[in-house]
């Protein structure tokens, strides 16, 4: 019996919604946001061609949800969770067993957990194999930067949420030294406890995002609406993974500090053919790990509310990464806003960190 999912999509800007509708361009984006805001979920494309190599396969849907990042913040949560809501019965007429949130459809009513409680379908957000490939994107390229993580200190952004807490959680064992940093302080400091117990070093917490220019090794992923990290704000040799849609980090970085490695969190390669029928900005064959997840839970027909809240634990992680490996799914090399990363291109970065700190 073939599986069958859905994902909820949303326009990030008003270049997005121009995509589909080419007028967006030329009226204001206040008046785009007010169609927006009344528009109902659709169906946006048909996901074809997944197969996994134990020779099962699933069908999916992409759901478009008509609102802009901004208004996931600014319009009532009630309201919002009521489009999820329409969204989740379009899923379910079109023969989807399970809902996968993508981007900010994710993070309102607590991490989808609101959502969950008034609908017949379930829910996942992606986040456990999200956390599962950045986790294993990050190892990879300080190995590759030769960065001696027992004399090194990490640096996690978004600490606090779903995401964040588990990558500090499982990466703090790593590491010389750990700092924490988020927008609350209490929320802040009940991570720093839990994280400190798995720490033979120092673990720091902070509101001040500029303490990442101490880290040798940057995980962010805030909900943030545009990017907060810029060039001047990083170390000279450090990685950065960047799990965060929209990214936490400015392209100008790649630009202008050829001496850092900021690599894309959570981008994998999916088994079969897969067809979109839409641009997702990746390759062919390439997806983001919380659609992967979705489709992971759809190909093992298990169809229940997997991952929601921040609460994640490291075995329910190290769970979903097996599944992925016995579906066929795997990481994509090491990229960099959506361009893949040579190992002569990684050279080149260590070549100009080294003259940077021997200037």
């Amino acid at each position: 019996m073939k599986g069958v999912f859905a994902f909820f999509v949303h326009p990030m800007s008003i270049e997005d919604v121009a995509k589909k509708y080419k007028i967006a361009k030329k009226v204001s984006s206040k008046l785009v946001a007010s169609v927006l805001k009344r528009r109902r979920p659709f169906v946006l494309s048909q996901i074809t061609g997944l197969t996994s190599k134990t020779g099962v396969t699933a069908d999916g849907f992409f759901i478009a949800i008509p609102l802009l990042t901004w208004q996931f913040y600014e319009l009532e949560e009630e309201y919002v969770i009521k489009k999820l809501v329409k969204g989740c019965k379009v899923a379910k007429r079109e023969g989807a067993k399970i809902v996968g949130l993508g981007a900010h459809t994710a993070i309102v009513g607590n991490g989808g957990r609101k959502l969950a409680k008034v609908v017949d379908i379930p829910i996942t957000t992606g986040n456990t194999y999200t956390i599962g490939t950045a986790i294993e994107g990050t190892l990879k390229a300080a190995e590759l930067m030769e960065i001696n993580l027992k004399n090194s200190t990490l640096a996690v952004v978004g600490a606090t949420g779903s995401i964040g807490s588990v990558c500090s959680f499982y990466l703090t064992p790593y590491f010389k030294r750990v700092i924490l940093i988020g927008r609350n302080k209490s929320d802040l400091e009940r991570v720093r406890e839990k994280v400190e117990s798995r720490s033979s070093g120092e673990v720091y917490s902070s509101t001040n995002i500029s303490l990442i220019k101490e880290a040798d090794v940057v995980v962010t992923v805030t909900g943030a609406i545009e990017a907060i990290i810029n060039p001047k704000d990083i170390k000279s040799g450090a990685v950065i993974c960047d799990v965060a849609r929209p990214r936490d980090v400015a392209e100008a970085v790649v630009k202008v500090r050829p001496d850092v490695l900021v690599i894309d969190g959570g981008v994998v390669k999916a088994p079969g053919k897969v067809h979109f029928d839409f641009d997702i900005g990746l390759p062919k064959g390439l997806v983001l790990a919380c659609i992967a997840e979705t489709m992971i839970l759809a190909l093992e027909e298990r169809y229940e509310n997997y991952t929601l809240g921040k609460e994640i634990s490291l075995e329910r992680v190290n769970e979903m990464m097996k599944l992925a490996s016995k579906h066929g799914f795997e990481l994509a090399g090491l990229r960099s806003f959506d361009r893949a990363l040579s190992l002569s291109q990684i050279e080149e970065i260590k070549r100009r960190a080294y003259e940077v700190r021997n200037k």
